[in-house]
């Protein structure tokens, strides 16, 4: 592992996301190190290159993030979208807890998506705003082994539902992505029944989300002897499987693009593009 620090002239980008209005990611790269992470053909030079393995982080992003709120609307923020923001070494740089110390006083809010238990630490301030944040934890599976092989530098999937319990007892709002599914690797009802119980027992709501083929992730899965090719035929098949197990559970579950259909909706009539 080796983290570099570096110095930002931009902390809010407009989001390619429709459900964010913002963009947030104190980090570059992630030293959770997942197989099928679409993040590494995002991310330019070492940390894409080394992924897992090298982490740029953005030591001046909380001076930059006071000059902005004052300067941009406040809208919703996705903490992050190409990092994890509660990595390793946020313990040491806590770079999201500043983050959101300056965001959510200035009435942005925030939806933050992680794979880490660290999460808790900032519990309190999550507490105290819980009308302006949500948190997403992504779960692939139940199966510790198959999550060791896709995600090797992640919290156990069983640590990441104990951390959606206890933000749930808080009246925080919660939510499990569900994904990537790849037929064959983590699409079983043994996979995916036990994260459906989790939520019904949070009140979570769901996404399930298929792997989307990129060749920086399909190389990292071969490495590890993982061909994922999905095929439209399977996720239909498959994603209509998972949504009737919710229904039966009285879990609230849509797929990634019914989301980014709603989003979209919803952010034309948001207006905020003007002001980005």
């Amino acid at each position: 592992m080796r983290v570099v620090e570096i110095r930002t002239s931009r902390g809010l980008a407009r989001s390619g996301l429709p459900e964010y209005d913002y963009a947030l990611n104190p980090y570059l790269g992630c030293l959770h190190g997942c197989r099928y992470c679409y993040a590494r053909d995002f991310t330019r030079g070492e940390p894409g290159d080394l992924w897992g393995e090298v982490v740029y982080v953005k030591v001046n992003l909380p001076e930059v993030l006071a000059r902005e709120v004052n300067a941009l609307r406040p809208g919703v923020v996705g903490i992050s979208t190409v990092t994890d923001p509660y990595q390793p070494v946020e313990a040491k740089y806590r770079l999201t807890r500043r983050s959101l110390e300056i965001l959510l006083p200035a009435g942005f809010k925030a939806s933050i998506q992680t794979k880490s238990t660290y999460v808790l630490k900032d519990m309190d301030l999550l507490f105290v705003y819980r009308d302006r944040v949500d948190v997403g934890v992504t779960i692939t599976t139940f199966r510790e082994d198959v999550a060791r092989l896709l995600e090797p530098g992640a919290p156990p999937p069983r640590a990441r539902a104990r951390a959606l319990h206890m933000l749930s007892e808080l009246g925080v709002r919660t939510w499990i992505f569900l994904g990537p599914l790849m037929p064959g690797v983590n699409d079983g009802e043994g996979d995916y029944g036990p994260i459906l119980d989790v939520a019904r027992k949070t009140g979570s709501e769901v996404t399930l989300d298929r792997y989307r083929p990129r060749p920086g992730a399909d190389s990292m899965l071969a490495a590890v002897g993982v061909e994922a090719r999905p095929g439209r035929g399977w996720w239909a098949e498959k994603s209509r499987e998972i949504k009737a197990k919710c229904a039966e559970l009285g879990v609230v579950c849509r797929t990634a693009e019914e989301e980014w259909r709603a989003a979209r909706e919803a952010r034309r009539g948001r207006g905020l593009d003007e002001f980005l």
